[in-house]
């Protein structure tokens, strides 16, 4: 146990978030469960921990949920090698090349969430208040945790206890799977927990990148969701979910920006849209631990060398010549023209597109990449650092899975999809466009031949749109085509039906023999 700690605390050092200065904690040499856990700030240093710990997923949160879609694949614009990657688009990983190995590094959270459950359950030093927040939190984190594992391995090892040793990695306790349906009844069972535990507190008590009774909410509608349409609940489970995103409509300080960049930007972190955010600061974290700029970032050297702007500025007098990371992730070269309306101010928040002077004088047209996350320019630094939150939820969100949710319900989910739409597009644009734009207008010459995206005609393929154009570069789009089901998965991607799980590393098969290979991988 004192190894738990030593990690946890010595990790805290580095990690803690802005809320937590001056705590007086005993050296992380000392520390060891029989002196722990006596007092206020003990309770709170270690709820910071668990936060700091989830955001160590980040990366892989991203991962699970959108690479595997229809958003990357072509070759990077500026050359770089892949490395790998590319088998994630191309829906090629294997039980050799698994994308994502040890199940992400989650059971490593989950196990000192289940530590702080105990030991908050039982402890006397904490107000009532207090206790029930902090277990509100650990709750909703711990069915979060496990929905991505569900979603991304189907079957999974159900733990609830917490190890007494060195040991973090729970993929290698000789336990077997559980069945999908135990794992979803557990992730339910934790969403009644926490909600019972928040009660009625909506706030945001330490801030937009802390766990909330919000994040419950929004966790439950996807949940919910996904038992409805995956797991057989069909409507009794949709009328859950619609009934916990309305809750957050009518009870959490919530609200869309005016300005959809503004939602993402550096200067703008715990604005009104979010309801739960990964936390990135300077000397603390960078996003995704620098993998944002090491996947989706071009290179600075050829970026003012070579390419420009539609204008032909060449980028080394723009801020873009402040980028400097790599491309292993492409986005599409044809996204950025089939993806969005003339219009919508998602098209250019969401990516930049590169363009290359040609002899004759003409400006080409080469390929986008993601300028969704724009970083910041540091005092003295010539690159800019990518200090943006990474949001987990937000309203605009809320808004378009309670769409879904009716849209499942045969409601109308119109006024919803109507909200993300204007604010796209701008009130004033909005207004003059609505027999085109609005649902269930938009629709039409578009999206003849659009491999992305279909017309207004279907509820389902609406929503599925707007999601995409809402929510790139957020890691939502694998998860939103696998809600809807395989033809959904199928129609967008070069996934095959039969592999819609991850792959399980064969280290983790070795260690674990009660452990099955995730069936379609065998071979």
């Amino acid at each position: 146990m004192k190894k738990i700690f030593t990690y946890m605390l010595a990790g805290l050092s580095l990690l803690l978030f802005s809320r937590c200065d001056a705590l007086d904690i005993e050296p992380t040499s000392s520390i060891a469960d029989s002196n722990y856990w006596k007092t206020e700030a003990q309770f709170s240093t270690f709820n910071v921990g668990l936060h700091a710990l989830l955001r160590e997923c980040s990366f892989n949160f991203f991962l699970l949920g959108e690479p595997r879609a229809d958003i990357y694949g072509d070759v990077p614009f500026g050359g770089e090698a892949t490395q790998g990657m590319e088998r994630l688009p191309f829906n090629t990983i294997n039980k050799e090349n698994t994308g994502i190995t040890n199940f992400a590094g989650m059971y490593k959270v989950i196990n000192q969430i289940n530590l702080m459950i105990a030991k908050t359950k039982e402890t006397t030093v904490l107000p009532e208040a207090t206790k029930n927040y902090y277990l509100g939190e650990a709750y909703g984190m711990r069915a979060y945790l496990y929905f991505h594992l569900l979603r991304s391995w189907g079957d999974v090892i159900l733990y609830l206890d917490y190890t007494n040793g060195a040991s973090l990695d729970l993929s290698n306790l000789s336990k077997a799977a559980s069945p999908a349906e135990d794992v979803m009844k557990q992730i339910k069972e934790d969403i009644i927990a926490s909600e019972k535990a928040f009660g009625s507190d909506y706030s945001f008590k330490f801030g937009r990148y802390y766990w909330s009774m919000a994040a419950t909410q929004m966790l439950k509608g996807e949940v919910y969701l996904w038992s409805g349409r995956q797991m057989g609940g069909g409507t009794t489970d949709y009328t859950t979910a619609k009934t916990a995103l309305q809750s957050i409509i009518s009870d959490a300080n919530v609200s869309l920006q005016d300005d959809f960049s503004k939602v993402f930007a550096y200067n703008n972190k715990d604005n009104a849209e979010i309801i739960f955010s990964i936390r990135n600061a300077k000397d603390e974290y960078n996003m995704w631990d620098d993998r944002f700029r090491q996947n989706l970032v071009p290179q600075q050297a050829y970026m003012t060398a070579t390419y420009c702007n539609k204008e032909g500025i060449s980028f080394k007098d723009l801020p873009e010549g402040q980028l400097n990371g790599l491309i292993r992730l492409q986005i599409r070269y044809d996204l950025y023209n089939k993806a969005f309306r003339d219009g919508d101010t998602r098209k250019d928040a969401s990516m930049t597109a590169v363009y290359q002077k040609q002899e004759d004088g003409t400006i080409k047209y080469i390929a986008p990449f993601c300028n969704k996350y724009q970083g910041v320019l540091l005092d003295g630094a010539s690159q800019r650092s990518f200090l943006n939150d990474y949001p987990i939820y937000r309203y605009a969100d809320c808004l378009l899975l309670l769409a879904e949710a009716k849209a499942l319900l045969g409601e109308d989910p119109a006024a919803e999809i109507n909200q993300v739409r204007e604010r796209a597009y701008g009130k004033e644009f909005f207004e003059l466009n609505k027999a085109t734009l609005s649902y269930p207008n938009d629709k039409g010459d578009f999206y003849t031949d659009n491999k992305y995206m279909s017309g207004d005609e279907d509820p389902l393929e609406a929503i599925l749109k707007e999601r995409m154009r809402e929510f790139m570069f957020e890691g939502k789009r694998w998860y939103d085509l696998r809600l809807l089901g395989a033809d959904y998965v199928t129609k967008r991607t070069s996934a095959v039906a039969t592999r819609l799980l991850w792959p399980i590393n064969e280290s983790v098969l070795t260690d674990n023999p009660a452990l099955k290979q995730t069936p379609g991988y065998e071979n």
